[in-house]
């Protein structure tokens, strides 16, 4: 697997740390690197002294990029540079995640008319000053920006249409559920990196990465070994439905060290460290045996595949003939532990 489908890109405007812009992408970037994704921000990883452009181009290459739109990213040439490099390398649909703010107007065609007019206004700007200079050879990179803005104009009608039309969650739906939506449509796309080409021959299913796979059983075993504790660790695949039964069983037939990993999350749940470590314990595992890797890869996506489980929001998990772990809440006055069973399923910018 390619770095481009191990890694999750972020792009947006850049704000003061109190900005609704600048909160969302530290939660989600937090709430992401957490489970084991690998989360890519310039702030944090473009370098001192690196190519501000050549990182953008990279952006546009992600497989993953999670794009939070505001009004200030619809106007920000950076951004927008972002946002048509990403449109440029096909599946554009597929590949792009968003998250939209509620000052940025692509809903109706009146408010996307006023983005057009803007592009247009600094393309026209810009090449009036360009067009004043007599020696117009050595205005090369003004020249190229202003290329970039009559994209940007050609182009933001048709992209801010396809992300209207996309069914995102608001902002405070994605926190309420520590953006478990995202999560689980990012983990599809990266297990699933073809989805949506058409006619394509149906290939065989590759091996997870380590980071991935490591992500996934951790992802469904996680609920099942905080609620077992420490005492019933030795009978922790029966409380499991058959196809995640197996999954543990291969795990703890495996590594002493993983087992003893789970052994410490059991006893302490609440630690968010020890899940961390069990994780890590894991991925080693899985990056030195590639039979291992093979194996738990068939077994996860079985047990991903089986209708009787759902991980949900809160590490909620619906079971047929087997028992449901996690807190739910109904209605928002109604909570506890539930048992639920007969396929109910719960550079600045």
């Amino acid at each position: 697997m390619s770095e481009y489908e191990q890694s999750v890109f972020i792009s947006y405007a850049w704000g003061e740390e109190d900005d609704e812009r600048e909160k969302i992408v530290n939660q989600l970037d937090q709430s992401l690197q957490r489970r084991g994704l690998n989360i890519v921000r310039d702030k944090r990883n473009l370098g001192y002294k690196g190519s501000i452009r050549k990182f953008m181009e990279r952006i546009g290459e992600g497989d993953c990029v999670i794009t939070v739109i505001s009004d200030k990213y619809l106007r920000s040439k950076n951004c927008m540079f972002e946002l048509a490099e990403i449109a440029s390398n096909k599946q554009f649909a597929d590949r792009i995640f968003p998250i939209i703010l509620e000052d940025a107007r692509i809903y109706n065609a009146e408010d996307r008319i006023a983005y057009i007019e803007y592009w247009a206004k600094k393309k026209d700007e810009l090449n009036a000053r360009v067009n004043a200079i007599e020696y117009k050879a050595n205005a090369i990179s003004i020249l190229e920006e202003v290329r970039d803005y009559d994209r940007f104009h050609d182009e933001i009608d048709r992209l801010t249409q396809t992300l209207g039309d996309m069914n995102c969650l608001t902002p405070d739906m994605l926190r309420d559920a520590d953006f478990q939506q995202l999560y689980d449509a990012l983990m599809e796309r990266m297990n699933n990196p073809k989805t949506g080409t058409a006619s394509s021959p149906k290939k065989e299913r590759k091996t997870m990465d380590p980071i991935t796979l490591a992500t996934a059983a951790t992802t469904l075993l996680t609920p099942f070994i905080k609620k077992a504790g420490a005492a019933a660790m030795e009978k922790l695949a029966e409380q499991m439905p058959d196809t995640l039964g197996k999954v543990w069983s291969a795990i703890t037939k495996k590594s002493e060290s993983i087992t003893d990993a789970a052994t410490d999350l059991a006893k302490d749940p609440d630690n968010t460290e020890n899940e961390v470590f069990f994780k890590k314990q894991l991925q080693k595992a899985l990056e030195k045996d590639r039979e291992f890797a093979s194996l738990l890869s068939d077994l996860v996506e079985k047990a991903k595949s089986d209708s009787g489980i759902n991980i949900g929001g809160d590490g909620v998990v619906a079971t047929n003939n087997s028992t449901a772990v996690g807190n739910i809440s109904v209605g928002g006055g109604v909570n506890g532990n539930f048992v639920i069973g007969n396929n109910n399923q719960v550079n600045s910018k």
